[in-house]
C-alpha cells in the first residue's frame, strides 16, 4: 500500500504534556513578578513553595517519590535554578498509569519540603517524572507524559491541588482588578511512548501539515494567548519574523509533506529543515509558536531528541479544565492532520494579521470554524467547548443605546520590544512598551439601523456582520493607557479615559439616541487602591467601576454619513498624531 493511502487511515499514538506555572496572587516581590530564582533574597519564599508543591504531588500520586535535581543553568546566571523532580506511577502496558490513594493534604508537608530542599542534588533520573522548577515571576511544573485526556486531566488536577497546598494560585488580579493568568504561560506538548515512536516520525507528513494548519487559522495562534502577542511575545508566529524566512517555511512544508508521504523523511530530515525556519524575529528557537528544540536536535544535550514539539501560544488558564480542554483541542488538531490531507496553501495575512485577528468577534469564527473541521473528520470536542470558548472571552462591561446592545472587551494586542532584540537575548526577562491597549466594541441589534462612532471630533461607522435578521457592527480601538518609562514614544500623552459616544440611527436616518462610554485603566478620579483585590467580588468591582456610560444628546452632525473604516482597528494615537499634525 501506498504511504500516500496509509496516512488516510493511520492513528499514531499522541501522548500531552503540559507546562502548567503558578505565582502568589496576594505578592509584589520580584520573584513573582519578574525574578527566575532569587535564591535566598530578602522575601524569597520560592523555592521553599515549589518544594512544598513536589511533596504534595509526589503524595496526591500515589507512590510518587520528590528528590531535588539538579536544574538548568542560564547564561548570566550564576548558579543552576532550583528544581524539584516527582517520580511518577508507570504507565501499565494497557496504557494505564498507576495510581494510589495518596494525599497532600495532612501534617509534614512543610517538614518533608525543607528535608527535600537540603538533601543532596542527583542528576540523572530513569522513568516518569515531573518536575517543579523556577521560571520569571512563577514555579513551572513540567508534566508527565500522559497517553491520553483522562490520565492528563487526573494529573492537571493533582498539580493544582498541589499548587494549592504550596498557597500558589493560577492566576493573580492586579491593583486595578484585572485578572490575568500566573504569568509564565501554559505551553502543551505533543510526542509519543518514546522518542522513536514520536507521531511527527510515525507520521512524518503530519508536522509540516500542523504548521499549515496553525498559521491558516489565527485563532491557534490568538484566542488562547495571554496579554502579549506578536513578534516580542513569548510564541511569535513564523510570519511576524522575518519575510524571507516566512517565504522559506512555506516552501519548506510543501516539499517536507511530499517528501514524507513517499518515505524519504526521517528524524534528522524533520529536524534539520524546519528547526532554522521555526524561531523568533532574533532567532531564537525555543519562544517560536510550535517549538521544534526537542523533536530530534542533536546539539541539545540529554532533552534535545525526545520528539516532541511544544506549542506555546497558550497562557496559563485558571481552572484544569482549561488546559484538558487545550489539549484536547490540540491533539485533535495532529490527529486531523495526521488521518487526513490538508491541501490548503498558507495564507498571505499581511497586515490583516494583526488587524481583523486582533479582535475577538472574527477569532471565535475562525475557532468555530477549527471544531467544526475536527467533526468532520470523526473528531468531535463537545465536551469542551465551553472551557475553549472561555480563554479569551473577557467582557469590560455593557450598555444600551437605542435598539443596539453594546459590549466592550479586551482585544488581543501586540506591544513591540523596546530596544534591539539580540541586545536582550540573554537576560531572564525582556523589556516591551506595554502602554498600548486594544478593545473590541460590538454592537448588535435586530435589523439593518446604522450606528456612529464617534471619538473626539473623529466619527466612523464600523464594520457589519450578518447573522440572519441580527446585525453585529464591530470596532477595534487602540489606545495609550499610560505613559511609559522608559518605553517607545515617551511624550506622547495616554488616553485616559478612552472616551467615545455611540450613535444610533434610524431607518428614517438620523440619530435617535448616544451614549458616552467612558473606559479608565486606573480608578476614575485617581488615587491609589488599597491594596491588591482580596477576592473575586472585589476585582470585578474594581473593573466596573472604570466603565462610566453616560446618555447624551445625539450631535448636530448626527445625520452626516460616518467615515467608512477600511481597517478593523481605530487606533486612537494616530488620531491625536493627526490631530496635533493640522
Amino acid at each position: 500500500m501506498a504511504q500516500s493511502e496509509r496516512s488516510e487511515n493511520l492513528e499514531p499514538a499522541i501522548w500531552i504534556g503540559a507546562e502548567p506555572t503558578f505565582t502568589r496572587r496576594d505578592s509584589s516581590d520580584g520573584a513573582w513578578l519578574w525574578q527566575a530564582d532569587p535564591d535566598g533574597e530578602p522575601g524569597d519564599d520560592k523555592r521553599r513553595r515549589a518544594a512544598v508543591l513536589a511533596v504534595s504531588l509526589a503524595r496526591r500520586a500515589g507512590g510518587g517519590a520528590a528528590r531535588r535535581l539538579v536544574g538548568r543553568q542560564y547564561p548570566d546566571e550564576a548558579r543552576p535554578r532550583f528544581c524539584f523532580g516527582v517520580r511518577l506511577p508507570e504507565i501499565g502496558g494497557d496504557g494505564e498509569i498507576g495510581h494510589g490513594h495518596g494525599h497532600g493534604h495532612g501534617h509534614g508537608l512543610e517538614d518533608e519540603a525543607r528535608e527535600l530542599m537540603g538533601s543532596e542534588a542527583v542528576e540523572g533520573r530513569d522513568g516518569r517524572w515531573a518536575t517543579v522548577t523556577a521560571d520569571p515571576g512563577v514555579v513551572e511544573v513540567n508534566t508527565a507524559p500522559c497517553p491520553d485526556l483522562e490520565s492528563f486531566g487526573a494529573h492537571l488536577a493533582d498539580i493544582w491541588a498541589a499548587a494549592g497546598d504550596a498557597g500558589l494560585s493560577s492566576f493573580r488580579w492586579r491593583y486595578n482588578g484585572d485578572e490575568v493568568d500566573s504569568g509564565g504561560g501554559g505551553q502543551l506538548t505533543l510526542g509519543g511512548p518514546t522518542a522513536e515512536a514520536s507521531p511527527f516520525f510515525v507520521a512524518p507528513w503530519l508536522l509540516p501539515r500542523l504548521i499549515k494548519y496553525f498559521h491558516n487559522h489565527p485563532s491557534l495562534s490568538y484566542w488562547f494567548l495571554g496579554e502579549c502577542a506578536g513578534s516580542a511575545s513569548q510564541s511569535p508566529r513564523a510570519d511576524e519574523g522575518t519575510r524571507e524566512r516566512w517565504e522559506e517555511l512555506r516552501l519548506a512544508c510543501g516539499w517536507l509533506e511530499h517528501e514524507a508521504l513517499r518515505g524519504r523523511v526521517g528524524p534528522e530530515l524533520l529536524w534539520s529543515t524546519l528547526a532554522p525556519l521555526l524561531v523568533d524575529a532574533g532567532g531564537n528557537s525555543h519562544r517560536a509558536e510550535l517549538n521544534v528544540e526537542k523533536l530530534w536536535n542533536p546539539h541539545l544535550a540529554g532533552r534535545g531528541k525526545l520528539g516532541v514539539v511544544e506549542l506555546r501560544a497558550f497562557r496559563m488558564p485558571a481552572r484544569p479544565a482549561g488546559m484538558v480542554a487545550a489539549g484536547a483541542l490540540v491533539r485533535a488538531i495532529a490527529a486531523r492532520c495526521a488521518r487526513a490531507p490538508y491541501p490548503e496553501p498558507m495564507i498571505d495575512w499581511q497586515a490583516e494579521l494583526h488587524d481583523r485577528w486582533a479582535l475577538p468577534w472574527f477569532l471565535a469564527e475562525d475557532l468555530d470554524t477549527v471544531l467544526d473541521d475536527l467533526e468532520a473528520h470523526g473528531l468531535p470536542l463537545d465536551a469542551h467547548h465551553a472551557e475553549l470558548r472561555a480563554f479569551r472571552r473577557q467582557p469590560l462591561g455593557s450598555a444600551r443605546v437605542g435598539p443596539f446592545r453594546l459590549e466592550l472587551s479586551r482585544a488581543v494586542e501586540f506591544w513591540p520590544l523596546v530596544g534591539d532584540v539580540a541586545s536582550q537575548e540573554r537576560a531572564t526577562s525582556r523589556l516591551v512598551d506595554a502602554s498600548s491597549e486594544r478593545l473590541e466594541l460590538v454592537a448588535d441589534c435586530e435589523g439593518d439601523l446604522p450606528l456612529a462612532v464617534r471619538i473626539g471630533d473623529h466619527r466612523v461607522a464600523p464594520r457589519v456582520e450578518r447573522d440572519g435578521a441580527w446585525h453585529y457592527h464591530v470596532l477595534g480601538l487602540r489606545r495609550r493607557q499610560y505613559a511609559p518609562v522608559p518605553g517607545l514614544l515617551e511624550s506622547l500623552p495616554p488616553d485616559e479615559p478612552l472616551e467615545l459616544v455611540v450613535e444610533a440611527g434610524t431607518e428614517q436616518g438620523g440619530a435617535a439616541a448616544a451614549t458616552r462610554l467612558s473606559w479608565y485603566a486606573w480608578r476614575p478620579g485617581g488615587g491609589a487602591y488599597e491594596g491588591l483585590p482580596t477576592d473575586a467580588d472585589e476585582a470585578a468591582r474594581r473593573r466596573a467601576e472604570r466603565l462610566v456610560v453616560t446618555p447624551v444628546d445625539p450631535a448636530p452632525d448626527a445625520d452626516a454619513a460616518p467615515q467608512q473604516l477600511t481597517a478593523w482597528t481605530l487606533d486612537v494615537r494616530a488620531l491625536r498624531v493627526r490631530a496635533g499634525a493640522q
